[in-house]
This record gives C-alpha cells, structure tokens and sequence, in this order.
C-alpha cells in the first residue's frame, strides 16, 4: 500500500519506487489505459516476491478509481481480492 501511496521518483533514493497510477486518474478508461493501469501494478506488485497479481479489474469513479486485484501470497494456495480505491481528491489510495 505504501508504494501506491507514493509517486513514483518521490521518494529520495529511489526513484523507482512508486506508482505512476496517479496519472491514470483523468484518463478516460480505453483499453490502452486499461492495460497501462494493469501493467502499472504488476510493476509496483513486483517489488514484494510473496505477492503475486493473477488477475486486474479497474473500475471508473466518480472521484477516483476501484482497482480489485486477485491476489496469492506465496505459501499459501488461496487467492483474495483485495480492493483498493484511489481518490483524486485527497490524493490517497486506500483498502475498501
């Protein structure tokens, strides 16, 4: 949650850390923005080798986006969904 909290090259040191999905924000919600969110957090997923992202859903909001992510934890063999909302007006993402 914290690399998606933190714009990407915000954080002194290292400006790999972080997200760029702030951006999509005020993008209208076509298939290559789409794609661009997924590959986006699987990025970001990538930086914590006991996650692992088997599926992407992005939905659009009113003041924001939903992103809901399948996620499995490595060791054990049940997935969750985990759902975090970015909000364009406190700049934060949070767990819903």
């Amino acid at each position: 949650m914290n690399a998606f909290n933190i714009r990407q090259g915000q954080l002194p040191g290292r400006p790999e850390y972080g997200t760029t999905l702030w951006a999509y924000l005020f993008e209208n919600q076509v298939e290559a923005v789409q794609q661009g969110i997924q590959n986006e957090i699987q990025r970001v997923a990538s930086g914590d080798p006991r996650v692992f992202i088997s599926n992407v859903n992005v939905y659009p909001q009113q003041n924001g986006m939903l992103i809901e992510l399948e996620i499995q934890v490595s060791g054990n063999t049940n997935s969750e969904l985990l759902s975090v909302f970015f909000d364009q007006q406190t700049r934060s993402a949070t767990f819903v």
